[in-house]
């Protein structure tokens, strides 16, 4: 009773105190009555005594408060989650005040903007070209290296300025020049006689070139402004491949006044005329050095193709800085500060472009810094030295490509073409737009085509077309070939006259046979004589033996090797021995007949000859070319059985199959009697 008595008193002091106010003994009461573990259950801090407990009390403080955030944040969010499931279990809807909406739409604004920026992002993305933001491979290293300096990234095209060099096209070559900024292709020469090797003048205004056109291959300079045309040499011999002096002062060109190849050298008005090389081995295709006091060439010497050094001033020291005995190496070329050389190495049909480091001091190539470049021909530095320019060959097509020296796998096509293109030189100075239209207005109009086949009246009855003679052709059959390629023939036969001086085509070893024709044993009997599409030439030509004047060699062959296919290109010795037909070889020819000697003769099947045979010849090979007319691979068993050379064997399919062939000049009826089933044909 007392303890309820003093309680219930205590309720009414309680009741009577001001509210807001606190008496003096609550803390003290609060103090004894209140336990820790109650203070803990209604989620404060206990309070403790002295400064102590004080300063712990502030430090709790932030906790508390946030813990308290937390607590409320926790309830909000499980009482709108429960809301969105049952809301009319829950209670009343949730209500936003003005502000809350506003921010409420920013937020919905703000998610659709960034919706249409990261669709934007992806489509771009979907545009850009494969490899671009490609992964990286980054090397990492224990040992730390100081950071390289990054330069400008080369570029291929090196500086700009433009590009001559020779193309072939409709049976002539002429000079074309080519600007890097624009890609304008400009035809610099139109005359029906050959022209080529054209060397640009240190100032871009000049081309010196080498043609014929004057019935002898002689040095010109065609202004490019004007279109004047100069004559610089005037000898009956052969004079071509010109080399400009960077000082501008000098050209230098290969000569064969003394019954061999020497490089020469003039002045820029064609006087003072110098003899450089007077070695009896023949030496051809001269290249400046930038200071222009040395020339780099090729020569034959000891059965292969080396490149040479010789010092203008002073002593005439002669260096072969390849030194290469079974290799050929061609096409030398300075790099503009005259640190490198660039050259051609291994034979013509496989060639390679090799970049070699030059010591003056010691006037030889680092071998050790020899390194193969690329696959390809007549190699050219760029006028800045950071690219290099060459042709490569694929098929019946040139490519011009550009590459950096500087960069691996940076190259670039700059021009492709069917047919050949040779004789590369690159200046600084772009082609201005005078020089173009000055070029342009000089295209000849109406042009003849370069030769027409015509075709007699398609036959009531039979196949489509007929076979036709040959007219003064002698040899087997006296000569038959189809109506679809005579024409082709004829024309060869007349170029052939006009360039060699005798009619090499006025006998044939073979044109059309039969479809009884046996061929030699391996040979197969679908053969393209039997559609008169084929002509086997001459070789009594080829077999004289040369020991009498009037027995020498007619007919000379340069063997060529595509991968493991072995080709023959054919060289026609000129009639007349004066400089007004045909030039020097520059090839080691194949002689056949030494495989009768035995020993590695006998087993390469011939051997080729040690000296490149005096005088003048045509390439025939390029001449059938020029009208359709193809060269044959010799079969595998060449080497030992003579009918599988087949250097002699010419064909013109215009990319028809060999059934295609024979439909023109036969009746079905008539090849499946030989051949059995045509494929395709119904």
């Amino acid at each position: 009773m007392a303890n309820e008595a003093e309680a219930d008193g205590t309720d009414r002091a309680d009741k009577r105190r001001p509210s807001g106010r606190r008496h003096p003994g609550d803390e003290l009461q609060q103090g004894v009555t209140r336990a820790p573990e109650e203070d803990a259950a209604d989620g404060r801090q206990p309070e403790v005594e002295g400064g102590t407990g004080r300063r712990r009390l502030r430090l709790g403080e932030p906790f508390r408060r946030l813990g308290g955030l937390f607590v409320r944040l926790r309830n909000r969010v499980a009482f709108a989650f429960a809301w969105l499931r049952r809301p009319d279990a829950v209670g009343q809807p949730i209500t936003l005040r003005p502000r809350g909406v506003r921010l409420l739409g920013l937020l919905i604004l703000g998610n659709i903007a960034i919706l249409v920026l990261l669709t934007v992002a992806l489509y771009q993305a979907s545009m850009l070209p494969a490899g671009v933001g490609s992964s990286q491979l980054v090397v990492v290293t224990t040992t730390p290296r100081s950071s390289p300096v990054l330069g400008p990234t080369p570029t291929p095209f090196g500086s700009g300025g433009a590009i001559a060099f020779t193309l072939r096209r409709n049976g002539n070559a002429d000079i074309y020049a080519l600007n890097q900024a624009d890609r304008q292709l400009v035809r610099l020469t139109y005359d029906p006689a050959e022209d080529r090797d054209p060397a640009w003048s240190p100032d871009g205004n000049y081309v010196a070139f080498a043609s014929n056109r004057a019935h002898n291959w002689d040095i010109y300079l065609l202004d490019l402004v004007s279109g004047a045309l100069i004559r610089l040499t005037h000898h009956p011999a052969f004079d071509a491949n010109p080399s400009w002096s960077p000082d501008g002062n000098w050209i230098a060109f290969e000569s064969y006044r003394h019954g061999n190849l020497d490089i020469y050298v003039m002045s820029t008005t064609g006087q003072q005329v110098r003899r450089i090389t007077i070695d009896p081995a023949p030496n051809y295709g001269p290249a400046w050095s930038p200071d222009s006091q040395a020339l780099v060439y090729t020569t034959f010497d000891d059965g292969n193709k080396d490149v040479n050094v010789q010092l203008l001033g002073g002593p005439r020291e002669i260096v072969n800085v390849t030194q290469s005995p079974d290799l050929d190496e061609d096409s030398p070329a300075w790099s503009p500060d005259g640190a490198q050389l660039t050259y051609v190495s291994g034979p013509r049909s496989n060639p390679s472009i090799q970049v070699t480091t030059f010591d003056w001091d010691v006037m030889a190539v680092d071998q050790a810094q020899t390194e193969l470049f690329g696959a390809g021909t007549s190699p050219i530095w760029a006028p800045d030295g950071e690219s290099l320019l060459y042709v490569y060959e694929r098929g019946e097509s040139s490519h011009l490509v550009a590459a950096s020296t500087a960069g691996w796998a940076l190259f670039h096509e700059v021009y492709s073409i069917d047919g050949p293109l040779d004789d590369l030189a690159w200046t600084s100075y772009p082609l201005s737009p005078r020089v173009i239209a000055r070029a342009r207005a000089d295209t000849p109009v109406g042009v003849s085509p370069f030769y027409v086949e015509l075709a007699q009246p398609t036959p009531a009855a039979g196949a489509p077309y007929r076979l036709v003679s040959l007219p003064n052709v002698s040899g087997d059959r006296d000569g038959i070939l189809s109506d679809r390629v005579n024409e082709s023939f004829n024309a060869l036969r007349q170029r052939v006259i006009e360039e060699a001086g005798w009619d090499y085509l006025g006998s044939l070893a073979s044109s059309w046979r039969p479809m009884t024709y046996t061929p030699p044993s391996g040979h197969s009997r679908m053969s393209w004589h039997l559609c008169g599409r084929a002509i086997g030439l001459d070789q009594e030509p080829y077999e004289a033996d040369g020991r009498h004047p009037e027995d020498d060699p007619r007919v000379e062959l340069v063997r060529e090797d595509l991968g493991n296919v072995t080709y023959w290109r054919v060289f026609v010795r000129a009639a007349e021995q004066d400089g007004s037909m045909g030039e020097p070889l520059r090839e080691a020819v194949w002689d056949l007949n030494a495989r009768q000697q035995g020993g590695r003769a006998m087993v390469e099947g011939g051997a080729p000859r040690a000296t490149i045979p005096s005088g003048y010849y045509v390439d025939f090979t390029t001449l059938a070319d020029d009208y359709g007319w193809e060269r044959v691979p010799s079969l595998w068993r060449w080497r030992y059985f003579w009918a599988d050379i087949r250097w002699w064997e010419f064909e013109k399919t215009d990319g028809l199959t060999w059934w295609e062939c024979m439909l023109e000049v036969f009746r079905p009826r008539e090849i499946e009697a030989a051949f059995g089933p045509i494929p395709g044909y119904e």
